[in-house]
């Protein structure tokens, strides 16, 4: 399987402490000196969650292979594509927020800033467009191009 791009979704680093501090601080609360399980049961419970949380974020990609766009949850075939153009912050926040399409088929992550708005040229699918989040857009771009010629 020849890939022309792929991109992991990690969450970032500095997500981690502030995302642990923050539950180490929810647990603090809920302990709230108690003794016995009630001192433990809630880091117990807390930090692990926050854990499985920040890991399960990670676990998303982006790849384009064989002409084929895959993205979590779905996947579609770039001959499927009209064309695309990147969307910025302000972009990205008006195709999710006031302008969207309530049947566009979007995918991103909070900490993704930017993102390429693809338009779906198949008049049998009632989605109007796809909003895909991705740190590299243009390469993104490049890759479905690159894709649909090839």
């Amino acid at each position: 399987m020849s890939s022309t791009y792929t991109e992991r979704w990690v969450v970032p680093a500095l997500w981690w402490p502030g995302a642990l501090g923050l539950a180490g601080l929810v647990a603090a609360e809920l302990h709230g000196g108690a003794p016995g399980t009630r001192a433990v049961l809630p880091y117990a419970v807390l930090l692990p969650l926050t854990v499985l949380l920040l890991a399960a974020g990670s676990r998303g990609q982006i790849h384009v292979a064989n002409g084929v766009l895959h993205v979590p949850g779905a996947r579609i075939p770039v001959s499927a594509l009209d064309h695309g153009v990147v969307l910025d912050r302000e972009a990205l926040r008006q195709q999710t927020g006031p302008m969207a399409d309530t049947r566009a088929f979007v995918v991103s992550r909070p900490w993704l800033h930017s993102a390429v708005r693809l338009t779906v040229s198949d008049p049998q699918d009632p989605t109007p467009y796809w909003v895909v989040g991705t740190r590299h857009p243009e390469q993104l771009l490049s890759a479905l191009r690159e894709s649909a010629a090839g």
